[in-house]
């Protein structure tokens, strides 16, 4: 554990202090009593194992259209996993049962596990880098073929190394183009100094989620298909 305990008698009852120096007092009443609930926020509970911490906030009974409570599930965590990757989501966060709360700093033993993804797309255009990329490709615009064109799905700016940003400005260089290859106008922070492309290249990505609109959240290139066709891409999920 990230701290010990030592206990001392007060008044009768027994406080506790962490090595971190913050004092907490066991809260009063039988369990489940408004009493107990009320006396627990006069003291600080950062140090009490997350198991009865996270006990106390679920006897508040939170859930209305400003606050809830999350769901939790003790145990079984690779079936979580699988499910949070069924239903699309980014991922879970796993969190020790024993674990003290840390203010200010990320604690190893709270985890946040993401669900990565990958997706073939088809470059449509690029921006041009700033800093070290001044010169060279800053980020792809890719999409993915839908039934009107090229869906845009974002922009892509992380991921690459030195040799594959040189590789990739040799290869769209010669498909460079004077018109958008997307089916829609693209949002202006993406289109603003934006290169069209003629839509051949295809790449994949890693990403974590689909967003509302259609883009790809948290994209990182992966390298590019050769062995793919543009209207061989589709999006996988």
């Amino acid at each position: 554990m990230a701290s010990w305990w030592r206990s001392t008698p007060t008044a009768g009852r027994r406080s506790s202090s962490c090595s971190r120096g913050c004092t907490s007092r066991p809260p009063s009443g039988p369990p489940n009593s408004r009493s107990r609930l009320r006396s627990a926020w006069w003291f600080s509970i950062c140090c009490t194992p997350l198991s009865q911490r996270r006990d106390l906030l679920d006897e508040l009974g939170i859930d209305d259209p400003v606050a809830t409570t999350s769901p939790q599930w003790r145990g079984g965590g690779a079936d979580v996993v699988a499910a949070s990757k069924d239903q699309h989501l980014e991922g879970v966060v796993a969190k020790r049962l024993d674990s003290v709360y840390e203010p200010g700093r990320r604690s190893r033993t709270w985890l946040k596990l993401k669900n990565i993804r990958t997706q073939e797309v088809v470059i449509g255009g690029w921006r041009q880098g700033a800093g070290r990329r001044a010169g060279a490709i800053g980020s792809l615009l890719v999409g993915v073929p839908g039934p009107d064109g090229l869906d845009y799905a974002g922009h892509v700016g992380t991921g690459f190394t030195d040799w594959a940003l040189a590789d990739l400005g040799e290869q769209l260089a010669p498909l460079r183009s004077d018109s958008s290859p997307f089916a829609v106008e693209l949002p202006s922070a993406d289109r603003r100094d934006a290169n069209w492309v003629a839509p051949q290249l295809v790449g994949e990505v890693a990403f974590s989620t689909w967003t509302r609109d259609g883009r790809l959240r948290h994209p990182a290139w992966r390298g590019l298909r050769p062995d793919k066709t543009a209207e061989e891409v589709v999006r996988e999920s």
